[in-house]
Formats: structure tokens, sequence, C-alpha cells
């Protein structure tokens, strides 16, 4: 009697013990490292800086990202873009007048993002933060600034065995960054952000 009492004792302590070992292991963040590649159109400047350098700026960077329970992923990511153009007159329409201009644009971002529907085989993700952005536009004079914001950002990815690859369309600003001199200051425009589409590739980290 004791020793079939012990049997079903035994059975439930092993259940209990393969339920708390999947929960924990469903709990285990997963970490990544990946790459972007994209572009940025400066919608929140646009005449200012289709005035000087027109076209998409070309962005290439990296990203770490934590992801818990498959559905919260934290993300920093940083870019690098640079366009080059030409100089003009603050007059409209704007003149130019032959000197290369180089603008320097590299955004670092904290993120989080919610992925709504993690069953899926292609996954979408929403969420935003905030971002750094650290700049420099050299031709006969040089400005720079490192000017805060705010990104948001929707996302749909895949899982392909270890890799994570997908799309993600951001919506970032940067008030205040522009603006006091120059063509910006003629057309009235201060940020820095705008609409950037990137190509994302993620490796896995561990099991």
């Amino acid at each position: 009697m004791a020793r079939s009492q012990r049997v079903p004792t035994i059975l439930r302590v092993a259940v209990l013990a393969v339920g708390l070992a999947t929960t924990a292991a469903e709990a285990a963040p997963t970490w990544r490292l990946g790459a972007r590649l994209g572009g940025l159109e400066p919608t929140n400047a646009q005449r200012s800086y289709d005035a000087v350098y027109g076209g998409v700026l070309p962005l290439l960077g990296v990203e770490a990202e934590i992801e818990v329970r498959g559905r919260l992923r934290l993300a920093l990511s940083w870019e690098h873009g640079e366009v080059d153009g030409e100089q003009v007159l603050p007059t409209d329409p704007p003149r130019p007048i032959g000197v290369r201009e180089t603008l320097t644009y590299e955004p670092l971002a904290l993120t989080a993002s919610w992925v709504l529907n993690p069953q899926r085989r292609w996954r979408v993700s929403l969420g935003g933060g905030l971002l750094l952005l650290s700049w420099e536009d050299r031709g006969s004079r040089t400005a720079s600034g490192s000017d805060p914001g705010a990104v948001a950002l929707l996302g749909v990815d895949r899982e392909l065995g270890r890799w994570r690859l997908g799309l993600e369309l951001r919506a970032s600003t940067v008030p205040n960054a522009i603006g006091d001199a120059g063509i910006s200051k003629l057309y009235g425009e201060d940020d820095l952000g705008g609409v950037g589409l990137h190509l994302r590739a993620a490796w896995r980290l561990g099991r």
C-alpha cells in the first residue's frame, strides 16, 4: 500500500519538475546580434535636405537585442550614414555655389517593442524608444551636434534556424537640432528626423 502511494507521488513530482523546467526555458531571455541596412528620408527637414543633398540617406549599422518570452524585445542599435551634396546660398530658390558639402548622420537608439503574433511564421512587432543623433555638416563651414530624439517602429520578421530576417519601418523626430542659420532657417525647419526602411539580419546566441 505504501509503495503504491509513493509511485503517484513520484509521478506528480516528475510532472511538476518538467513543468517548471519548461516554464524556465520559456522565460529565459534570448540574445541576438545583428546588422542593419537601409535608408532614411529626412521628411522633417525635407526642403533643406533636398536643396543641398537630395535622395535617400543610406544607413548601415549594428544592433544587440534581448527578447523575453518571445514577445518583449529590447534593442540597442547604432547606424552610420554619409551623403555628399553642394552648398547653397540661403535664397529662395537656393543657389548652388560649387562647394562640396558632406553630411554624417549617426543615430544611437534604445527601443522596446512588442510582438503582436508570436505564434505565427511571420511576426509583427510594434514599439518605440529614445535616440541620440550625432551629426556633422561639413562644407565651407562645419556644424555639428548631438541631439536627443524619439523613434517609433513597425517590424515584420521570420526565423530561419538561428537567423532572424526582417524589415523595419522607423519614424523619428530630432527637434531643435538645426534651424539657427542657413537654408534650414530660411525654410523654418529644425528637425533632423524622418522615415526610414531597414533590412535586418540577426543571429541568435546560445542554444
